[in-house]
C-alpha cells in the first residue's frame, strides 16, 4: 500500500481568492503566510504541537494549505494520536477547494476503510479526480490496481502500464521501481508479431528490456529507494546489460540532471 509519506504537502504560500481579497487585509493575508509558514518550520523540526497550532487556526478560518496539513497530522498521529475522522473531516474540506493532496489522502482512507466505511469505487473516484489534477502518486495506486485487478477494478495491462511509467516520471519512488519490473518482464507491452505462429496462437508474448529496467531501478535507487528486490533486480539486469553499462549510466546521470524530464521511458517495443 502506498504509504502516506507520499503525500504531497503544501508549500506555497495561500493565496486568497479575490472574494476574499474583499474581505481580508492585506496585513491580515501576510500574517496568515507567516503562520502558515512558521507551522511547516516547526513541522520540520519535529515540533509537531507547534505545527498544529499554527495550522489549527488558520484551517477553522478556511484555508485549505492548512487544512491539508491538520488533516496529515492527524492521519499519521504526529503530536496527536491517530484520529482518521479528525483526517477525514479537515481532508473533505480541503477536498471542497480542489486540493490535490486532500482528494488524493480521501481515496486512501477510503480504500482503506481508516473513518469511513471502506469503498474501492469512492476510492477510485477520488484517484481519478487527484490524478486529473497532477498528483503523481495517483497514477502510481490506480496503475497497480489495474494491474492486479484487486479492489474490484478491471485488469487493464497496457493502461496500468502506462500510469506506472507517468508515475514514475513524476517521481514517485515507488512507482520507479514497480516500473523497472514492468520493462523486464513485460507486463502490458504491445504484442511482438510471430509470423505465422499467430495464427495458431491467440496469448500475447511478453517482450522485457533488461536494459531500460536497468535504467529504471537505478533511477529509483537514486530516487531513495531501498529494498532487497530492488538490489537483486538491479543485479540481475546489470548482468544483462551486453556490454551497455557505461551508456545507461550516462542515460541516468542524464535523466536525473534534467529533473526526470529527460528520461528514456519507452521499450524498444513499445
Amino acid at each position: 500500500m502506498l504509504k502516506a509519506s507520499l503525500i504531497l504537502f503544501a508549500r506555497q504560500v495561500y493565496t486568497a481568492t479575490v472574494a476574499a481579497l474583499l474581505f481580508i487585509s492585506s496585513n491580515n493575508l501576510s500574517a496568515q503566510s507567516n503562520r502558515f509558514e512558521a507551522g511547516i518550520s516547526a513541522k520540520a523540526r519535529g515540533q509537531y504541537l507547534t505545527a498544529i497550532r499554527s495550522w489549527q487556526p488558520l484551517a477553522e478560518d478556511g484555508m485549505p494549505e492548512a487544512q491539508v496539513n491538520l488533516g496529515h497530522m492527524y492521519n499519521e498521529g504526529l503530536g496527536v494520536d491517530i484520529d482518521y475522522e479528525e483526517a477525514l473531516y479537515w481532508y473533505t474540506l480541503a477536498s471542497e477547494s480542489d486540493q490535490p493532496e486532500a482528494i488524493f489522502n480521501l481515496g486512501l482512507l477510503y480504500l482503506d476503510g481508516n473513518g469511513v466505511m471502506q469503498n474501492s469505487p469512492t476510492a477510485l473516484d477520488y484517484f481519478e479526480r487527484a490524478e486529473e489534477l497532477g498528483v503523481a502518486a495517483a497514477s502510481y495506486m490506480l496503475g497497480t490496481l489495474q494491474l492486479s485487478g484487486e479492489q474490484g477494478v478491471p485488469v487493464n495491462l497496457q493502461r496500468g502500464r502506462d500510469r506506472i511509467r507517468q508515475a514514475a516520471l513524476g517521481g514517485v519512488p515507488e512507482a520507479q521501481f514497480t516500473f523497472a519490473n514492468v520493462l523486464l518482464s513485460g507486463v502490458g507491452a504491445p504484442r511482438k508479431a510471430r509470423g505465422i505462429l499467430d495464427y495458431f496462437f491467440s496469448e500475447p508474448v511478453s517482450i522485457g528490456d533488461p536494459f531500460l529496467s536497468f535504467v529504471w531501478g537505478r533511477i529509483a535507487q537514486e530516487n531513495g529507494h531501498s529494498e532487497p528486490d530492488l538490489e537483486r533486480l538491479v543485479g540481475v539486469t546489470e548482468v544483462m546489460l551486453e556490454g551497455r553499462r557505461t551508456e545507461a549510466e550516462e542515460l541516468i546521470t542524464e535523466c536525473i540532471a534534467s529533473g526526470l524530464e529527460n528520461c528514456p521511458s519507452r521499450a524498444r517495443t513499445d
